[in-house]
């Protein structure tokens, strides 16, 4: 199945993918505190992205709160360490580009039928952006909060959690 394949693609090629990603951060206009930073202290982020992807995009609700708990963590970190927001998330945006030129580049679209594959793997690709985005600017937002109050249940890590339990085809239509 072409699915397979590129999740294949991808967390076998996680290391490529990661050294590009921390080349295109440090060089972007748009994500200049990341130049402050060395690639080893930058590595392990995006690399546990490209590396669990195929778990992480999974449509089984149980991965979601593990998608949750890893970038909202991320998002109290990059805080922590002095990013700003706007950096931090266009940053996860350059990881999802890099992530689709390298699939697209690797010529695995040889027919309508693998197109349209693609199209959906595309969607459900940009649905797992869309909640690290959401999770990490979370983190970010409550970095001043003690981190066990964030994780436990019934806080406001919960609230927001379940506030994202909503699928892409499930999700209501713009007023």
């Amino acid at each position: 199945m072409l699915y397979n394949r590129f999740i294949y693609l991808i967390e076998n090629h996680a290391e490529a993918l990661t050294k590009s990603w921390i080349q295109e951060v440090k060089t972007n206009a748009c994500t200049k505190s990341y130049r402050n930073f060395s690639d080893e202290a930058l590595h392990d982020s995006v690399y546990q992205i490209y590396s669990r992807l195929g778990y992480w995009i999974k449509k089984e609700e149980s991965t979601l709160e593990d998608i949750a708990e890893y970038f909202v963590m991320l998002g109290r970190e990059r805080a922590k360490q002095g990013f700003k927001l706007s950096e931090v998330v266009y940053s996860l945006i350059l990881s999802r580009v890099e992530l689709w030129n390298y699939v697209s580049s690797q010529g695995v679209f040889e027919d309508s039928l693998e197109l349209q594959r693609a199209l959906e793997f595309s969607q459900r690709l940009n649905y797992f952006y869309d909640k690290a985005i959401y999770f990490t600017t979370i983190g970010f937002e409550t970095q001043s909060e003690e981190e066990s109050a964030v994780k436990r249940k019934g806080s406001i890590f919960e609230a927001f959690f379940s506030a994202f339990r909503i699928s892409p085809s499930t999700s209501p239509a713009p007023k």
